[in-house]
């Protein structure tokens, strides 16, 4: 039976890597929720769906943003693993509603897709450590 230790510390590569995903969350929940055209051309927020849709897209970046800095400031290791296995899960439904809506990939899926590659590279490196109890 495998053991895994929930209390290991956060590796430094892993840190830093949550640092940036804190940074660029707090950067695109602001683009999100006061000035999507500047990174979405064609984009109104004149009805109150358009409004509810980007807004709510913020707070739930918010949301995982606020769950990582908790990670990172208790220097769990397995925290970090949890958020980033609930982000690369919200982001390869975003990638799937993404191509159903366009019909083909774009900017955003193919960036939906990288992040949510590197989020899955660093997630299987804390669980290695994690296991190992390193």
């Amino acid at each position: 039976m495998t053991t895994l230790s929930l209390s290991i510390p956060i590796p430094t590569r892993a840190k830093v890597f949550g640092w940036l995903l804190v940074l660029a969350g707090c950067f695109f929940a602001w683009v999100y929720m006061e000035t999507p055209g500047s990174f979405f051309p064609g984009v109104s927020v004149k009805t109150f769906s358009e409004r509810f849709g980007l807004y709510s897209t913020g707070v739930r970046i918010l949301g995982s943003v606020l769950g990582i800095l908790v990670a990172l400031l208790l220097n769990n290791a397995a925290l970090l693993a949890l958020m980033l296995l609930t982000r690369i899960f919200i982001e390869l439904g975003d990638l799937c509603i993404g191509l159903i809506l366009n019909g083909a990939p774009d900017a955003n899926t193919i960036t939906l897709l990288a992040l949510a590659a590197v989020e899955t590279y660093m997630l299987l490196f804390l669980l290695t450590r994690i296991r190992r109890g390193s």
